[in-house]
């Protein structure tokens, strides 16, 4: 399938799959879905619209803003020098 790749392992057998999300993205997440609700039946809130529209919306601020690293001895001083 166009836009589907395995990785195969050194005896051919498949063990994981590339799947190109702009092709497949809708395909994508109704399987995820499903396999969130199969995998924690009982975890309702997992599955409620208001917390995947959260995590979605938080999981795009993540994307939009790396993290920074910080020089924790440059940190120091300042702290130091501001006491």
């Amino acid at each position: 399938m166009k836009g589907i790749e395995y990785i195969i392992d050194d005896q051919g057998e498949k063990t994981a799959v590339v799947i190109n999300l702009e092709q497949w993205g809708k395909e994508w997440e109704s399987f995820y879905n499903l396999l969130l609700k199969q995998s924690f039946p009982s975890e309702s809130w997992v599955h409620e619209n208001s917390f995947s529209k959260k995590l979605d919306k938080a999981l795009q601020w993540n994307h939009n803003h790396p993290s920074q690293l910080s020089n924790l001895d440059s940190l120091e001083t300042q702290l130091l020098n501001n006491e």
